[in-house]
Order: C-alpha cells, then sequence, then structure tokens
C-alpha cells in the first residue's frame, strides 16, 4: 500500500482525472444548451427538457462525484504539506481557489451593472448573458465549505476508516425517507453534506493508499453497484431519470441531492478506477498537455458558459439557423455549435488565466489570540460560500432587485451576495494581516446581526432580503460571536500559561 501523501510528485491518474472531469462538464453544458432569439428575447433551452431519452445521458455527464473526488486527494495532500497546520493550510486552499473566481466575479459584476445603468441597444441580452455565465458558481460555493472542512474530516478518516462512507450512505437514505416517505422537506439540505461528502471521503482512501488495494473486479464491482442503485431507484423508487435538474420538472434529484447521487458516486468513481490504467498510461504520454490544461483548470471551468453566452451571440449575428432542440437538424449542427466555442474559451482563458495560482506552502505565525483569528477564518469560509453560492443562484443580472432568486427558502441578489463576499474578505485580511482581529471579527459578525435584525423587522429591499435570509443572518453573527466569546477565553488562559517568548511558527 502506498502512502501518496508522502510523495511530493503530481500524481497522473489525479492529474488527468480531474482534467476529464472539467471537460466533460464543459462539452455537456456545451451540447445541451440552445440559446434562442424570438422578437428581440432571448431565453435559454436545455435539451434535457425537450429530449427525455437524453436523461440516461447524465450517468456519464454529471460528473460532479469525481470532481469531489479529486479534491479529496488534492485537500489532504496540502494538509500533509503545512503538516496539518489549519490556518497555513486554509490560506494556500482559499488563494487557490478564490484568486480566479474574484477576477470572474468582478468581470460579470461589471457587465451586469452596465447593463442597468447604459443605454444599452439590448440590455436583455447582456443581462441574460450575465445571469447564465454564474452557472459555475454553486459547485464553488459548496466546494469551499469542504475545504474549509477537510481537516476535521480527515481526522474522522484517520479514526473510522470505511465507517465513514457508509454512515454518509446511511445519512442520506434517512433523510431521503424523511423527505419523500414523510413530506419533511426543510431536512433535504442535511443530503448536501451527505452526498457531497461520500465522494470526497473516497478520495482520503485514494490519497492515503488504500484504494490501491482495489483490483480491477473490485472496480467493476463497485461500478456494477452503482449501475445497480442507479437502475432501481429510477425504475422502483420513482426518482427522476436525470442526475442533473431539469427546468420544467417538479423534481430534481440534485435539489436536495438525493439517494441516486449516492448510486452516481459509487458508478463514476468505479469507472475512475477501473480505467485508471488507461488513464495513468494516457497522461504519462500526454503530460505536457495534461499539466497545461491542469494549470488553468479552474479558469476554463470558471468561464467555459461565459464562452457559450459570447459564441451564441456571435452564431446569432452570423445567421446560423437555431433549429428545434431534437431536430435533426439540431443534432446536425450540434458539432458546429461546439467547435466555435472553443476558440472563445481559449481566448477567455488566456485573458483570465494570470489570475489562477499555485502558491506554494507557507508557515504561519501562530499569536497569542490564535482561535480568535481561526474563528475569524470559519466565518470569512461561511460568507465566501453564501456569496459565492448565492451568485450561481442569481446571477450577476439585476443587482441590486428587490426581489432575488430563491434557493431552498433563501433569498438572495447580486448585491447580497456581493457584500457576503466583502465581508468573507475582510475577514479574512483581519484574521492573517491584522494585529485587531477581535475587534474586526467582532464588527463583521455584528453587521451580520444588524442585517438580519433590520431584514426581520422591516426588510431590506435592495438586497432582496425575506424573513428566512434575515434569520440565517442572525444565526451565523450568534454563533460567530459565541465562537469568539470562547475563542477569547481560551486564548486568554493559553496566554497565562505561556511565558511572553512562548509563541511559536506553525
Amino acid at each position: 500500500m502506498r502512502n501518496r501523501l508522502e510523495s511530493h510528485e503530481r500524481d497522473p491518474f489525479i492529474d488527468a482525472l480531474r482534467v476529464l472531469a472539467v471537460l466533460i462538464v464543459v462539452v455537456g453544458h456545451w451540447a445541451t444548451t440552445t440559446v434562442i432569439w424570438v422578437e428581440g428575447r432571448i431565453s435559454v433551452e436545455n435539451a434535457l427538457s425537450v429530449i427525455p431519452e437524453s436523461h440516461v445521458a447524465t450517468w456519464l455527464l454529471q460528473v460532479m462525484p469525481l470532481l469531489f473526488f479529486v479534491g479529496g486527494f488534492a485537500n489532504a495532500r496540502s494538509l500533509a504539506r503545512h503538516d496539518g497546520e489549519y490556518m497555513a493550510y486554509i490560506r494556500t486552499r482559499l488563494m487557490r481557489l478564490l484568486t480566479p473566481a474574484l477576477a470572474f466575479m468582478a468581470a460579470w459584476l461589471l457587465v451586469g451593472i452596465a447593463a442597468e445603468a447604459l443605454p444599452l441597444r439590448d440590455p436583455r441580452a447582456v443581462e441574460r448573458a450575465a445571469d447564465l455565465a454564474a452557472l459555475p458558481f454553486w459547485f464553488l460555493g459548496m466546494y469551499l465549505i469542504v475545504v474549509a472542512l477537510a481537516p476535521l474530516l480527515w481526522r474522522l478518516h484517520l479514526r473510522f476508516g470505511w465507517w465513514m462512507p457508509a454512515l454518509l450512505i446511511v445519512g442520506a437514505a434517512t433523510v431521503d425517507l424523511l423527505v419523500h416517505g414523510f413530506g419533511y422537506a426543510a431536512v433535504g439540505v442535511a443530503s448536501y453534506a451527505f452526498v457531497w461528502l461520500l465522494p470526497h471521503q473516497l478520495g482520503f482512501f485514494y490519497a492515503d493508499g488504500r484504494l490501491d488495494r482495489v483490483s480491477g473486479a473490485s472496480a467493476g464491482a463497485l461500478a456494477g453497484v452503482g449501475l445497480l442503485g442507479l437502475v432501481v431507484a429510477v425504475t422502483v423508487g420513482g426518482y427522476p431519470m436525470s442526475m442533473v435538474g431539469v427546468p420544467g420538472e417538479d423534481r430534481w434529484n440534485t435539489e436536495p441531492p438525493s439517494l441516486p447521487l449516492v448510486a452516481l458516486t459509487m458508478w463514476l468513481v468505479g469507472l475512475a478506477l477501473l480505467a485508471r490504467p488507461l488513464i495513468r498510461s494516457w497522461a504519462v504520454h500526454r503530460q505536457r498537455l495534461v499539466d497545461r490544461l491542469n494549470g488553468s483548470v479552474l479558469t476554463i471551468y470558471l468561464w467555459h458558459v461565459s464562452a457559450l453566452a459570447l459564441g451564441a451571440a456571435i452564431l446569432f449575428l452570423l445567421g446560423i439557423p437555431r433549429p428545434d432542440a431534437g431536430s435533426a437538424q439540431w443534432w446536425t449542427i450540434r458539432p458546429l455549435w461546439i467547435a466555435a466555442m472553443v476558440p472563445l474559451l481559449a481566448l477567455l482563458v488566456y485573458g483570465f488565466q494570470r489570475f489562477e495560482v499555485h502558491p506554494v506552502p507557507q508557515l504561519v505565525a501562530r499569536r497569542s489570540d490564535h482561535r480568535v483569528r481561526l474563528v475569524a477564518v470559519a466565518t470569512a469560509v461561511v460568507s465566501l460560500a453564501l456569496g459565492i453560492f448565492g451568485f450561481g443562484v442569481s446571477g450577476f443580472d439585476r443587482v441590486a432587485t428587490e426581489h432575488g432568486e430563491t434557493i431552498l427558502v433563501f433569498s438572495v441578489n447580486p448585491l447580497q451576495n456581493a457584500l457576503h463576499v466583502a465581508v468573507g474578505l475582510g475577514l479574512l485580511w483581519v484574521a492573517y494581516r491584522s494585529t485587531w482581529a477581535l475587534p474586526g471579527a467582532v464588527a463583521a459578525l455584528m453587521l451580520y446581526l444588524a442585517l438580519g435584525a433590520v431584514g426581520w423587522s422591516t426588510g431590506i429591499g435592495l438586497l432582496a432580503m425575506n424573513p428566512a435570509t434575515a434569520g440565517l443572518h442572525v444565526v451565523v453573527g450568534s454563533l460567530g460571536l459565541g465562537l469568539l466569546v470562547a475563542a477569547v477565553s481560551i486564548d486568554r488562559r493559553q496566554a497565562e500559561r505561556n511565558s511572553p517568548s512562548g509563541s511559536a511558527l506553525t
């Protein structure tokens, strides 16, 4: 058994799997999306809504479980490289994820604001593009939380081993029973953790070498069990066949995440392990290509929908036919449609790849208020995740609308999301740079409480805050302040036990 955490070399299988998964996401979105202009109005048609027979293709195209699997490996290795020190680990991981995301966010917010402020000939087209472009953000928002929890999840992995995936599966099944069997819809939010943490935990098993024990036959059996689970879920269990949300359908497997996604995880991870020799061989023989794509993989992911919007506008101006989805002509021009997006995405990647950083692990000085700074980082991650995930729901258009988009029971708009991101970035600065960590953290948490209190009593129109969203702000602010009080108490007791020269680098 090989422990890959001790190696400083890149893993060709993981690098290639990351690239292949992102490219599948890109091509899948390009292939299934049609942009339609009718009498000056722009709309987006998803082929999955028109071609029910295509739903089974999502069993191969919904590869987010593979990205979480790769993320589990990457987070475990990053934690090992930082000797398990949380502040150093989370700074490196956040820099890696946030730098390209913030550049993307700033660019599209400017576009959204311009569409509202300037007398454009066709502002709706620009607004729709700003709405569509935010699609990749939903994954990034969830993944930020997973990155922050990875050290705790790693300790649970070391202690409980295979019991952790088993418990996650049981948790997902229990939530599905409560939601679909007894009608407790609010419980469904727990499935976001149970379902998406499962492939992440499996990535830990690849990182520590335990999946090396999985033979080809075992990998095939895992894939087979997953495939059987998918078939049973959609034929006997009554779940939708599509593993992504299909506009127009009453029930989605992704909101909340449900048991078919657990089966999908086993199916896709089993397939990946079964194909590992071939994937690794391809990565070794195409190392320069794989390295180049890995160096810009997050930029590719973030900007591929923007390339779709830009390409659709150009094809419309060129008079390219827009046949009905599923027709013979539609299938015929699909390759042209996809090919037209490639140079546009390449141009966007060329322009924005400079923001994709790969920071070198660095030590972080342990200060006397270490736990206060940990609370600041934790609150920052929550605030950033709320903002980024919120953008994935609201898009970047209609920045300060009073009627935002709704996810579960929470209402969000771009201005509210931007405020969350700004608070999160401020808290990160407080945690790592400022000597005034405690006042800064208190100010940010009091802002959350104030927004919640005002939103609950009178509403805040420009932030599109409904009572549920206001309540969420109160909860975040209250929990943060409670943790801050505990952190101050522990830090002071620790300081009393240590001499003034007792601080050390970690």
